[in-house]
């Protein structure tokens, strides 16, 4: 029977293969390949990690999307410092090119989470609606002061 458990288990089991072949075809001697399949190397950069981030997305529903898109991010900058080490040239404009990937799969989910706030809540300002969200609730008594008192909508 497919659930969602099981859908997530398959999704975990494919990212961890497609992310394997990503980096081998990264750091390996494979430097042109892209151009085989029509793509220059900024083009392959924003494809492999649009595809890294979203099945991030998906392999990880507990964790915040946020967090998810400065880790695939941060392994865009990891994988080029990676690739100075196999003497392979290293490129600030790869990387950016890897942010807009990761930005292009972050992008829907922020802009469908505005949506919902201003169906629910439309005559609200956006900081009565931050004010909601249970998620930054946690967060902001974390981060309190000690000695001062939380206030709570």
């Amino acid at each position: 029977m497919l659930t969602p458990r099981r859908i997530v288990m398959a999704a975990r089991l494919g990212f961890a293969l497609a992310a394997l072949g990503m980096a081998i075809l990264m750091l390996g001697p494979f430097q042109g390949l892209e151009q085989v399949f029509g793509l220059n190397d900024k083009a392959a950069h924003v494809i492999a990690f649009y595809g890294v981030a979203s099945g991030l997305f998906l392999i990880a529903p507990n964790q915040r999307r946020d967090d998810l898109a400065l880790y695939v991010i941060a392994a865009a900058f990891g994988a080029e410092l990676l690739q100075a080490l196999t003497g392979r040239s290293v490129s600030v404009i790869d990387f950016l090119a890897g942010a807009a990937g990761v930005a292009a799969a972050w992008a829907p989910g922020r802009i469908e989470q505005l949506r919902q706030a201003f169906r629910r809540h439309p005559d609200m300002t956006l900081a009565e609606i931050d004010r909601l969200d249970r998620r930054l609730r946690r967060r902001r008594a974390e981060t309190a002061r000690p000695g001062v008192a939380v206030l709570r909508p």
